[in-house]
C-alpha cells in the first residue's frame, strides 16, 4: 500500500482550494522540520520553499540520507515532491530556529510555513539524535514543563501576532506533544484561531490534562495518530482521542510516518494496537508507577550524565560498548548505596514488569490460535 511520499505523487498536482487540507499534508509539512536550515532560512525573516530546499541541497545533497539512528530516510524525497508540486509548491517558510543547548537539556527546533489556502502552519520538530534531546524527553516524565515546551508555547504566540488569519500547528514524536501543550496555553482569542493541531505519534504529560481549561477548549481541534506498533505516543498520560493506522513496519521503525499506510485523504486506519505495543504499554506504566517523582528524575540524571561522560554528544556516538559502560558508572554515580540499590531494582522492575504484562496478553494469544487452528 502506498503511504505520504505516494500520496504527493496522487494529490500533488491538486491545489488546497481545490481540495482542502487534511492529515497526510499536516504531516507532510510538520516534517520539513526534520531538514537543517540554519543559516538558510532566517530566524526573524523568509524563504521561497523552493529556494530553501536549493540551498539545502548545495550544502548537503539532495539524495535522502540517514539522519542519526532513529531519524529514517524519506524527507528529502519528500521536499522534493512537494516543491516540484501545485499544493505545495509555493509555500514559503518562516522565521526557522534550531537550537541544542547540552547544559540544559533543551532541544527545540520550529518553523513557520504559509500555505496556499491562506493558513499558516506552526511545526515543531521532534526529537533529534542529540543525547540532550533523550534526557530532555525523560525528563517530561519527571517536570510539568521542559524547557522545549515553554520555547513552543512562546514560539505559537509570537506567531500568532505576526500573521493575521487562520493557523494550524503540529508536529511528528515530541514535536506533536509540543504543539498540543503549546496550544493549550495560548490566550483564549489565540486559540479561536487555531482550525487544528496535529500530533503524530506524540507522547503525552506527566500529569492528566483533561481538567485544564485551556485544554479543554482546544481538545476538539486537535487531531492525534499513533501507528498500531507505537513505542512513543502511547508514553505518559494522552488525553486526547486518538486514531491507530496501519504501519507497514514494527518496533522503532513504525514511529517513521512514512511507514504508515495511506489511502486517498488520509492514513489507514487500525482497530487496535499490536500485541506488543500492548505488552510495552502496560509494563511501562506499571515500572513507572512504583517510582517517584524525584526517584525518576534521579535516575534521569544518572543515566544520562554517564551517557555524557563517554564523549558521546549523539546516539549515533554511542557504541554498544560506550552503553555497558555508561550503565556501569550511572549506578556508581547516584549518591548512597538506597540510590543504587534503587536503580538496579529498577531496571529489574521494569523486566517483571515486561514479563508480566506479556503473560497477560497469553490468554489472548492462546485463544486467537485456538480460534485460528495454529500449530505455533
Amino acid at each position: 500500500m502506498a503511504n505520504a511520499i505516494d500520496y504527493l505523487d496522487w494529490r500533488g498536482d491538486i491545489p488546497l482550494d481545490f481540495d482542502g487540507f487534511n492529515e497526510v499534508d499536516g504531516y507532510i509539512v510538520c516534517k520539513l522540520t526534520s531538514l537543517d536550515f540554519t543559516g538558510i532560512v532566517p530566524q526573524e525573516g523568509s524563504m521561497p520553499l523552493r529556494d530553501a530546499l536549493e540551498a539545502y541541497f548545495e550544502r548537503y545533497g539532495d539524495e535522502d540520507r540517514r539522519l542519526g539512528v532513529l531519524l529514517a530516510p524519506g524527507t528529502v524525497t519528500m521536499a522534493k515532491k512537494m516543491a516540484a508540486s501545485r499544493r505545495f509548491g509555493e509555500v514559503v517558510i518562516y522565521d526557522y530556529i534550531n537550537h541544542v543547548d547540552d547544559q540544559n537539556a533543551e532541544q527545540f527546533c520550529a518553523l513557520t510555513a504559509s500555505l496556499s489556502d491562506g493558513t499558516y502552519y506552526v511545526a515543531f520538530r521532534g526529537t533529534d539524535d542529540t543525547i540532550a534531546a533523550w534526557r530532555e524527553d525523560f525528563n517530561m516524565s519527571a517536570c510539568d514543563a521542559v524547557p522545549a515546551q515553554l520555547d513552543a508555547a512562546e514560539y505559537l504566540r509570537r506567531a500568532a501576532w505576526r500573521f493575521d488569519g487562520r493557523l494550524r500547528t503540529g508536529g511528528h514524536s515530541k514535536g506533536g506533544n509540543l504543539a498540543v501543550f503549546a496550544a493549550m496555553h495560548a490566550p483564549m482569542e489565540l486559540q479561536e484561531r487555531i482550525l487544528d493541531i496535529y500530533n503524530f505519534d506524540g507522547p503525552g504529560f506527566r500529569y492528566t490534562v483533561k481538567d485544564d481549561p485551556g485544554y479543554r477548549r482546544i481538545r476538539g481541534k486537535i487531531r492525534m495518530v499513533i501507528p498500531q506498533h507505537a513505542l512513543v505516543g502511547v508514553l505518559l498520560t494522552n488525553d486526547s482521542d486518538y486514531e491507530i493506522v496501519e504501519s507497514c513496519k514494527t518496533g522503532t521503525a513504525a514511529h517513521n510516518g512514512f511507514t504508515w499506510q495511506v489511502l486517498g485523504r488520509q492514513f489507514v486506519r487500525c482497530g487496535e494496537f499490536s500485541l506488543r505495543t500492548r505488552v510495552y504499554t502496560e509494563a511501562i506504566r506499571s515500572w513507572a508507577g512504583k517510582l517517584d517523582l524525584q526517584q525518576r528524575q534521579d535516575l534521569i540524571n544518572a543515566v544520562f550524565d554517564a551517557l555524557e561522560s563517554t564523549g558521546a554528544r549523539t546516539l549515533t556516538d554511542l557504541t554498544e560498548r560506550k552503553i555497558r559502560k555508561a550503565l556501569t558508572a550511572a549506578r556508581d554515580l547516584l549518591s548512597d548505596e538506597t540510590e543504587r540499590a534503587l536503580f538496579t531494582e529498577s531496571l529489574e522492575q521494569f523486566a517483571r514488569s515486561y514479563i508480566s504484562s506479556a503473560r497477560n496478553e497469553m490468554p489472548v494469544i492462546n485463544r486467537f490460535r485456538r480460534r485460528h487452528g495454529s500449530q505455533d
